[in-house]
């Protein structure tokens, strides 16, 4: 799947500036931004580190002479606790590490939440490179500083804005995804297409082959760095970026983060945006069923059983974006040739009542 030019985009967040680079960049990359450093942790999960690109990457690692630790956080959101951080850290303190130190988070979008939290918090931040090994992590996860774990039900409830000193994104790293975890992948990019309308025929027609390429990950890529430089902090802008993640983070909790993938959830929670913008009158029905066509030709859900969707609903008094008056939205709007999507958006209860059931299937 990699593409034989190397593509690199240029991330302004705040005063930091770092490197995103797509294409034939593993496993060498990681150990060219190792050197100069005192000494490395890499920290991945054990499923990542038994792969080919696992072993190459550690082994690239080791050459360059300062590789001090190699730290396997469980598999998935278990890895993404309190009580996981603190168990790394720890590893992280006993080999050396230092403020001149790096860690190198190789994996998935929890591996790199979790690692660059990891990096924000140890002797009170060092630097870190994200080397994301799933596609869900190359478009969105890897991509602009948001660090975290998880507390009981509730996603990502404590973190840090935390950008790395680099991004390392080789789709050849997607040859051997399980087609589950490449479906939820999709998940993220088409959110890509249902912010930029213009943009989602052909990442749904991309959705629908399975095929992840450079262009679609330097695309999506592109669109975050965008947003990001403009609101680095999620002031403004940037909330657009969690279309479908306020449902979609209640549907992850209600399933104990393991009945649905990220991606999957995050399907849920953009058909539960467009359906409920749909009965506060903002798009129609054209707009709801473009779409949802989009992920269910990627293999996505779009709804979910009516008892995980009330206790999605509930679960989300826990959202970051509730504010006093309550929760705000990321919804569409209908207007010219496309929709637009607006942040901050407040929604009648009820509304949000009759959508969960309009969600919820029986069974």
């Amino acid at each position: 799947m990699s593409e034989a030019r190397e593509q690199v985009l240029e991330a302004r967040q705040g005063g930091h500036r770092y490197e995103v680079r797509v294409g034939p960049v593993l496993p060498g990359a990681p150990a060219a931004a190792a050197l100069g450093r005192d000494r490395v942790a890499l920290v991945s999960c054990a499923r990542v580190l038994s792969t080919p690109l696992g072993r190459k990457t550690a082994t690239a690692l080791r050459r360059a002479g300062n590789l001090a630790v190699v730290h396997a956080l469980p598999d998935g959101e278990r890895g993404k606790t309190l009580a996981q951080l603190e168990r790394a850290a720890m590893k992280l303190l006993r080999a050396g590490l230092t403020r001149k130190s790096l860690v190198a988070a190789l994996g998935g979008g929890a591996v790199t939440d979790a690692a660059g939290f990891l990096a924000a918090t140890f002797m009170r931040g060092v630097d870190w490179v994200a080397v994301p090994t799933t596609l869900l992590a190359m478009v969105d996860a890897a991509i602009g500083g948001k660090t975290g774990v998880n507390l009981p039900g509730a996603k990502n409830a404590v973190g840090a804005f935390h950008p790395p000193v680099a991004v390392l994104s080789d789709p050849a790293a997607l040859a051997t995804l399980p087609a589950r975890e490449l479906r939820s992948g999709f998940g993220e990019a088409l959110k890509y297409g249902a912010l930029r309308p213009a943009m989602l025929p052909r990442m749904a027609e991309l959705a629908r082959a399975g095929a992840a390429d450079a262009a679609l990950v330097a695309g999506c890529a592109r669109v975050k760095l965008e947003v990001v430089e403009r609101d680095p902090k999620e002031r403004a802008e940037r909330k657009l970026l969690n279309l479908g993640h306020t449902f979609g983070h209640g549907v992850e909790a209600a399933g104990g983060f393991s009945r649905y993938a990220h991606g999957e959830a995050i399907s849920v929670g953009m058909a539960f945006a467009f359906r409920l913008a749909r009965r506060l009158g903002r798009v129609g029905d054209a707009t709801v069923a473009v779409v949802e066509s989009a992920l269910v030709g990627a293999g996505l859900p779009v709804r979910v059983p009516a008892g995980l969707a009330r206790r999605a609903v509930a679960l989300m008094a826990h959202d970051k974006k509730r504010q006093a008056a309550g929760l705000l939205w990321v919804l569409p709007r209908d207007g010219g040739d496309a929709w637009t999507v607006e942040w901050d958006v407040v929604a009648d209860p009820r509304a949000v009542r009759e959508t969960v059931r309009e969600i919820g299937r029986s069974g």
